[in-house]
């Protein structure tokens, strides 16, 4: 079997890495810790919430479309397609650019009007 070795202490990327390669078996070492552990990724609660995700923004009045500024994270080719589809079926939306997303930002929108 083909395995990969991440080598960190965070888990980010180590998660876009096993999504990218989902037959993958990986581990992650922590140098810090000195640890070695077999990480697992749970391929079909991800694709059931971002099918519920996007379920959820069919119905949307409004919407916000955000654009990452940390490093080369942002498209903005991207962001230009998206906001063409939305304008096209007559979705209102709104750009927010920030260099992290948190859950506490997110949060902030529910008094906006976001749905």
């Amino acid at each position: 079997p083909e395995v990969f070795v991440y080598v960190a202490d965070g888990r980010f990327h180590l998660e876009a890495a096993m999504i990218a390669n989902p037959g993958m078996k990986a581990f992650r070492y922590d140098p810090y810790g000195k640890l070695l552990t077999e990480e697992r990724f749970d391929y079909e609660k991800m694709m059931a919430l971002r099918k519920s995700a996007v379920d959820t923004a069919k119905s949307a009045q409004r919407v916000g479309l955000i654009l990452g500024t940390l490093g080369r994270q942002g498209s903005t080719k991207v962001l230009r397609r998206v906001q063409s589809v939305l304008e096209k079926q007559s979705v209102a939306h709104f750009v927010l650019l920030v260099s992290e997303i948190s859950p506490e930002k997110l949060r902030t929108m529910e008094t906006t009007g976001v749905d």
